[in-house]
């Protein structure tokens, strides 16, 4: 009998082993970033046919309407706008139940209806058994999302090489997993009536192609920032590629910028600040005069021109930085700037942070005004203390924490984003428009971005594929080129281990 009583132990205890070891192995449906509070059923399904819509914002079932139709075409589900909506909670906030009955949405405003519908296409799937796509299925599932950061951005780099289908792909997924700004930097690849010696002959940052990446922007619930480098980084190149976007080609606009490189605008030419401040009011303007605009300011270095070394060059900092802010104060916006130039190097307090300024832009910075919002960069790992974002914030200025390629950094920052309640998340995209660390840096940035505490569990290369998958569709896209995280099967060997 005991051996009988064994036996039949083992047999129930492999089994279950057995179903256990299935279950860890079922893919759960997952949306990211991770919703603030989620029921998911991985198995229970009901069909997309029907979507009672609650929203105040007459434009939101028109905008339901026109995108589920973009998605599922003719098997689009039904939008039934429901009385009863009004404005309340966060914008971005949300509820959604899906059941039997169908799917019930409720959101106080456009962009948390934009955020339901988000969700629910990254929930969905098609029916299954089929040779084609015949319908649409959906887990049962109960939602209650909202933002917790206000701001949450990526930062984009447009070169002169990076071709518009590059940039509009990675606005187009920054939207789909709910940042809401997304900076876009030009590095010598504007095409400015301005100034147009300042730029590669090849860039193509039209104003065209702005505008017609900003509508879509718009349309999905993003805000585009300009940046232009006011201070360093004037070259519009890399520092060891020694190039330079403008003096290359135009060697008679030298005066505006330091000698020996050109790596600095020259702080005492008053020409200078006339061209950035006319640079500006185009990009601003080009961009749809959004509510901010970024001056960068990192990795400056000391002055050469003898002009500028007569000068306390504190002052020649300080009023350069204050009369740019003013000029973009005065049209409806704020400006952002990275923080690495206004702390001192060598300074004790900064350890292990980034510090690249010298006491001249140190103290100049103490005078600034206080509207600046402070784009505060570290790209390493985790710490349990960001001393210069508390500096920062003492002194009184709006402050974005800004990580890199590193899981354990960006998750890291946000978490003390949202712990000391900072103004938000500005993700570094940088060069990195493929390959492991796209895959790695946009649903980390969301999930960090989004929620106080996520779980990080749906961070997953599959499903990242198929979300770049659908914003593929989105586009139109036909070029093998274009899709994936790689122009080509076989990429660069520098890549392969990326």
């Amino acid at each position: 009998m005991r051996r009988l009583i064994s036996a039949i132990i083992i047999l129930c205890s492999s089994v279950f082993a057995v179903n256990a070891h299935v279950n860890k192995e079922i893919i759960a449906p997952s949306i990211c970033p991770e919703p603030v509070s989620s029921k998911v059923s991985p198995t229970e399904y009901v069909p997309l046919s029907k979507i009672d819509l609650y929203c105040p914002d007459d434009n939101a079932p028109m905008w339901a309407k026109r995108h589920l139709t973009e998605w599922y075409g003719k098997l689009a589900p039904e939008i039934i706008p429901a009385l009863g909506g009004k404005k309340w909670g966060k914008d971005g906030e949300y509820q959604m139940e899906i059941n039997q009955r169908g799917i019930t949405i409720r959101a106080g405003s456009l962009q948390g209806v934009r955020y339901a519908l988000y969700s629910l296409r990254q929930l969905a799937i098609p029916a299954r058994g089929t040779y084609r796509t015949a319908g649409w299925i959906v887990p049962v599932s109960s939602i209650q999302d909202a933002p917790s950061l206000a701001f949450r951005g990526i930062h984009i780099c447009w070169f002169h090489e990076t071709e518009p289908w590059e940039v509009e792909r990675l606005v187009r997924l920054a939207a789909y997993y709910k940042l809401n700004y997304a900076v876009i930097e030009p590095w010598g690849s504007f095409k400015s009536d301005v100034a147009p010696w300042y730029g590669w002959p090849d860039g193509t940052m039209t104003k065209a192609e702005i505008a017609r990446i900003k509508a879509i922007a718009d349309d999905l619930g993003i805000t585009l920032i300009p940046q232009i480098n006011v201070f360093g980084h004037a070259t519009m190149a890399r520092g060891a590629d020694g190039k330079h976007a403008g003096l290359d080609f135009f060697p008679e606009f030298q005066p505006l910028f330091e000698p020996y490189g050109g790596w600095n605008w020259c702080l005492s030419n008053p020409k200078t600040r006339e061209l950035l401040q006319d640079l500006i009011a185009e990009l601003h303007e080009a961009f749809g005069n959004p509510p901010y605009f970024h001056i960068g300011g990192d990795e400056a270095e000391p002055p050469s021109c003898p002009e500028c070394i007569k000068h306390p060059y504190s002052e020649l900092f300080l009023n350069h930085i204050k009369a740019l802010s003013e000029t973009i104060v005065s049209r409806g916006a704020k400006p952002m700037m990275w923080h690495d130039m206004l702390l001192q190097r060598g300074d004790p307090r900064w350890k292990g942070f980034y510090a690249n300024g010298t006491e001249d832009t140190a103290a100049g910075f103490l005078k600034f005004p206080r509207d600046i919002v402070i784009c505060d960069w570290y790209y390493g790992g985790a710490h349990d203390e960001y001393p210069t974002l508390d500096y920062f914030r003492s002194l009184g200025f709006p402050v974005l924490t800004c990580p890199w390629d590193n899981r354990e950094g960006i998750k890291a920052q946000a978490h003390r984003a949202h712990e000391a309640k900072m103004d938000g998340v500005l993700g570094t995209l940088w060069h990195h428009y493929f390959g492991g660390s796209l895959t790695m840096i946009y649903p980390t940035l969301a999930n960090a971005a989004w929620k106080a505490n996520p779980s990080y569990k749906d961070v997953r290369a599959y499903t990242f594929y198929n979300h770049l998958r659908q914003v593929g569709w989105d586009m139109g896209v036909s070029d093998p080129r274009h899709t994936g995280t790689y122009y080509d099967e076989i990429p660069p060997e520098p890549f392969l281990n990326n």
